[in-house]
């Protein structure tokens, strides 16, 4: 089971941000009693934000050489939150309230995906070679990948009757069919909780099936 942990990575905020943000983690863990002793200290946080501060005050027509000062003194100030960062997951292991004390923000737990909506359109068409057909899918957010079934016709009520082939993409190519021989295809999006049921909305127009003949 996945846990929230404290997000450790700074690069991609803001350099017009990255001093507040470090700022309010220092004040919330300033006196905290869950993290009695930070590592690094707190001081030493401290002193990368103010030295980070004043580099970007000087950053405002900066030359080069105050432009690289700046860029090291944020590229310490990262290290220092990173290694608190790592020091807050050990000490909380996983407890949201402790975490949620520190000012770091916090990774979001997966959300179950559930069974997926059917597809709105499925396509099939011949392949370059005999018993081959192409297979495409509508797009389904959140699908991990989709399933086809196909079997000659007349089709069975019975899913577990059909052939069935996963794809990773809502494209893929069917192989190996019998020539001359009229299928009928369903899809379907899935998730890892439709696989674990079994449960799929597999894509039919109305009530029928897609049906091609092979030649």
């Amino acid at each position: 089971m996945k846990t929230q942990k404290a997000l450790v990575s700074f690069s991609k905020v803001k350099d017009t941000e990255l001093g507040s943000i470090a700022q309010h983690i220092v004040n919330k863990m300033s006196n905290n009693p869950s993290f009695s002793n930070p590592i690094p200290p707190l001081a030493t946080i401290q002193d990368a934000i103010n030295v980070y501060t004043a580099a970007q005050v000087k950053c405002g027509d900066c030359t080069k050489e105050e432009t690289a000062a700046k860029n090291a003194a944020r590229l310490t100030l990262e290290a220092n939150l990173s290694d608190l960062g790592n020091y807050v997951n050990l000490v909380a292991k996983g407890d949201v309230v402790k975490l949620d004390s520190t000012g770091f923000k916090l990774s979001k737990l997966p959300q179950p995906v559930g069974i997926l909506e059917a597809p709105s359109f499925l396509n099939v068409t011949y392949g370059n070679n005999p018993g081959e057909v192409n297979i495409e899918i509508d797009f389904v957010e959140r699908a991990s990948g989709y399933i086809v079934l196909y079997i000659p016709s007349p089709a069975p009520e019975d899913n577990n009757e059909w052939y069935s082939q996963l794809f990773s993409k809502s494209k893929g190519t069917l192989t190996h069919l019998k020539r001359e021989c009229k299928y009928d295809f369903k899809a379907a999006a899935v998730s890892s909780e439709a696989n674990k049921m079994g449960l799929y909305n597999f894509l039919r127009y109305g009530r029928k099936i897609y049906t091609l003949m092979l030649v």
